[in-house]
């Protein structure tokens, strides 16, 4: 939320970061899952269910679940499934074909499908002139397991009829519903009061379990030096007027918690986490922009990042994190097993998911605009590498032939069907509104299969 994006050329994302790969670490002594559970009691039984699981020749995916796209690029020959971005597979004659969701040379696109011309807002409502302007910033998406018809949507909102600039004070976490994934959805009930922001919400054998930033003491933890203790309150109409001073990092390691629920409608409890063993000198921030993985054995995969002071390092580096259950001790992966930081290219709002083929993947905010989706993908968890190819970009085509270009693309997450194909990209923007610079919405367009 550092960054404000200048508008992009025109570049197509197949031709975006046409540079050579570079694959974060080459060599692991054995699978990283297999390190997760290495010092448990069940180690054969989970290591078989995992290897199962992670292991792609141990899955099929059904020609009915690909889409060939030829090479359109007379320089592109693939050679390997990563020369398509372990979104398909790499056929004899140098062709990648894709897995459902994804398009292009390279697989490295999301295949997006063209907005409705009328379309409205996922979550937000456009400043108006009776005042019902409402911001929000993105957030987790999930069908209800009792109803094809209800989606879930758990999302950052702006309080105080405040903008996008009051994140850092006046953002709260809501729970609201459809019965479409594109939306619009209803506000149903606050989860959490502000400050909390970044939900992203996760199934686990229990119920859900959702992750998130922020005290939720009516923003008051990193308040000492700035001026205001408690929430912006000069805003109307979904937009900040006048400065609102954030709150300083101390909050980060004040609040490291998260939320439990037996169900969706909840009721949510927070619960906080397990960081002993956390190295606060490399991870400074603790969890933030992260969105973890849950594998079978209960292990969680995620990433988080480091930035601001103190930090190891200039950029946001991105790291990798671990933990033998949700509501185990969360620490960083051994370095001498994978890569530390595992990327380092200025990025941040991770969403870490696993396909159809068992392959990790994970969906970042870059900051090197206009290529603001970027893309990383992983056979093992331990070895990553960034795809040439920007999964989105700040431009979205409409229907009827024309698009619309966004200022500000951030926070993406996929709904995932049961098969872990791609359906729906859900991402936070903000547009070109005059005078109304910080409103802000959650959009959501639907994935073609």
């Amino acid at each position: 939320l550092t960054a404000i994006a200048p508008k992009p050329s025109s570049i197509s994302p197949s031709t975006i970061l046409r540079a050579r790969r570079t694959t974060v670490s080459q060599t692991a002594p054995f699978s990283f899952v297999h390190e997760m559970i290495y010092h448990r009691a069940t180690f054969i039984l989970a290591t078989a269910i995992v290897a199962n699981a992670l292991i792609p020749g141990n899955t099929h995916t059904t020609k009915d679940d690909r889409q060939v796209h030829k090479v359109h690029d007379a320089d592109f020959q693939c050679t390997a499934d990563e020369d398509c971005n372990l979104n398909g597979h790499c056929l004899e004659d140098s062709v990648c074909e894709c897995f459902k969701g994804w398009k292009g040379d390279d697989c490295g696109e999301l295949n997006l499908m063209p907005m409705p011309a009328k379309s409205t807002p996922a979550y937000g409502q456009y400043p108006d002139g009776d005042g019902n302007g409402l911001a929000s910033w993105g957030g987790s998406i999930w069908k209800d397991p009792e109803n094809d018809k209800r989606w879930h949507l758990f999302v950052s909102e702006m309080t105080q009829g405040c903008g996008l600039d009051s994140w850092l004070r006046n953002s709260r976490i809501v729970h609201a519903t459809s019965d479409d994934a594109m939306g619009p959805y209803k506000f149903e009930k606050e989860i959490i009061g502000f400050f909390a922001h970044e939900p992203t919400v996760v199934k686990v054998d229990e119920g859900y379990v959702m992750y998130k930033i922020g005290c939720a003491d009516g923003a008051i933890t990193g308040s000492n030096g700035t001026g205001l203790v408690g929430p912006c309150t000069h805003c109307s109409n979904g937009t900040t007027f006048g400065d609102c001073p954030g709150t300083d990092q101390s909050y980060e390691r004040a609040c490291q918690d998260i939320l439990f629920a037996p169900t969706l409608d909840g009721p949510w409890e927070r619960q906080n986490m397990s960081l002993a063993k956390w190295n606060w000198t490399e991870a400074n921030l603790g969890f933030e922009s992260h969105a973890p993985v849950v594998l079978e054995n209960g292990n969680i995969l995620t990433f988080t990042r480091s930035w601001g002071s103190p930090a190891p390092l200039p950029n946001s580096a991105i790291w990798l994190a671990t933990a033998d259950s949700w509501n185990g001790s969360y620490h960083l992966v051994d370095s001498k097993l994978a890569a530390q930081p595992a990327l380092n290219n200025g990025m941040e709002d991770t969403f870490m998911f696993r396909d159809a083929a068992g392959y990790l993947h994970a969906l970042f905010h870059s900051w090197n605009n206009p290529y603001v989706g970027a893309h990383a993908f992983s056979r093992d968890g331990f070895n990553w590498t960034m795809a040439d190819t920007a999964a989105f970009t700040l431009s979205t085509d409409v229907e009827g032939g024309s698009s619309i270009t966004y200022v500000r693309r951030e926070r993406p997450h996929l709904v995932l069907d049961d098969d872990l194909n791609p359906t729906h990209l859900l991402t936070a923007v903000t547009t070109d509104n005059g005078d109304l610079l910080d409103w802000s919405f959650t959009h959501v367009q639907a994935i073609s299969q």
